[in-house]
């Protein structure tokens, strides 16, 4: 299928392109849409991608770079200066500032580039020479937001899939994992990610610790656990509570972990980098929300849905819930309301079908 309406000739011309975008993983990640539509409109050109250390391992392998290149988290003036430097000698043509924040922007303007592209944000839209408006009549998903950026450029995309490439030596680390801990391909897989490090988009512990002896008891799934750096503990305590023993999975770099996602059935979790690994690997998804706003960060397909508690005050866009309320949209979305949308995804999750409609389904709100 056909992803990608351009015109018949590239109103901008760029032998030499630069994608901007700092921060997290999942940032970097549902950027890659915009690199396949970049790719398939400038097939001949260099392209190479701005970013720090963490997120730029999400690229390792990626078909559509010729370069990444990273700007180290807390850079001294130095390294600010070396990386300018680098950057003006590449002699970029085009400039996509995909974050648009002031740092990215005094960047994007000293490049040397014609032609700088991004969202429009007064004061900083005065450092660019190509805008397009950033807020949208109607909410929408990330990536489709940033493959709207691309129009001036004569690029209408659609394929919204990220892309997150792994090889055989993965997929083997994964089987010999799974073996391990005899959890064959006829078993119900299911990944929980639990944690986030922001607290208006974590759901309780002790309430993941419910669901997994839920899915463990009424549904026959295995459960596995997944962490990241610096949460390793946490989730060991949600394991520690559970009746059904999940097993926390390895610490493995993103490669392994998209690897294991392709080989299971379904993912559960906090809306986080794990998600958009498991939209990248095609697998039914569903996401508990807080303070942010489903849309924003949820395909628009029927196999990826979200669950929330449908408070007066969601999405408020938080990262911190003081008095009165103390996060109420999480602590008071129940074990049971988010089983029930588990139990929804049926048509999704092939092995849900033949247990779906066991347990009487409470009330609740999803996507």
């Amino acid at each position: 299928m056909e992803h990608l309406c351009t015109d018949p000739e590239p109103r901008i011309p760029a032998e030499r392109i630069l994608v901007v975008q700092f921060r997290q993983i999942g940032d970097v990640l549902l950027s890659t849409p915009v690199l396949q539509a970049l790719r398939k409109f400038y097939p001949q050109s260099y392209i190479a991608f701005l970013t720090e250390p963490s997120p730029g391992r999400v690229l390792q392998g990626n078909p559509w770079l010729n370069e990444v290149i990273i700007r180290p988290r807390h850079a001294t003036w130095r390294q600010q200066w070396q990386l300018l430097r680098y950057i003006r000698r590449q002699r970029f043509e085009l400039v996509i500032d995909l974050i648009g924040n002031p740092r990215s922007a005094v960047l994007t303007r000293l490049s040397g580039a014609r032609h700088r592209l991004a969202f429009a944000r007064f004061p900083r839209s005065l450092l660019y020479t190509m805008l397009i408006a950033h807020h949208h009549p109607v909410p929408e998903y990330t990536v489709a937001k940033r493959l709207r950026l691309l129009e001036p450029l004569g690029i209408r995309a659609t394929d919204l899939t990220p892309l997150l490439p792994h090889t055989q030596r993965e997929q083997d680390t994964v089987v010999t994992f799974l073996r391990a801990h005899t959890i064959t391909p006829r078993d119900f897989l299911v990944c929980i990610d639990p944690t986030h490090h922001v607290p208006t988009r974590q759901w309780p512990g002790a309430h993941f610790g419910a669901l997994v002896d839920l899915l463990s008891e009424r549904l026959g799934a295995r459960v596995l656990l997944l962490w990241g750096p610096g949460e390793e503990a946490q989730v060991q305590a949600i394991a520690a509570a559970a009746r059904s023993h999940p097993v926390l999975i390895p610490a493995w770099d993103l490669q392994t972990l998209a690897a294991l996602l392709a080989r299971a059935d379904f993912f559960i979790g906090c809306n986080s980098a794990p998600l958009h690994v498991a939209v990248s690997q095609g697998i039914p998804t569903l996401t508990i929300m807080g303070a942010t706003h489903s849309v924003n960060w949820i395909p628009p397909a029927l196999q990826h849905r979200a669950v929330f508690a449908g408070l007066p005050c969601q999405p408020c866009e938080k990262n911190f819930c003081g008095p009165p309320l103390n996060m109420a949209c999480l602590r008071t979305l129940t074990v049971e309301t988010v089983f029930a949308a588990v139990q929804a995804c049926a048509p999704s999750v092939a092995k849900l079908r033949h247990v779906a409609g066991r347990v009487e389904q409470p009330q609740q709100h999803a996507t």
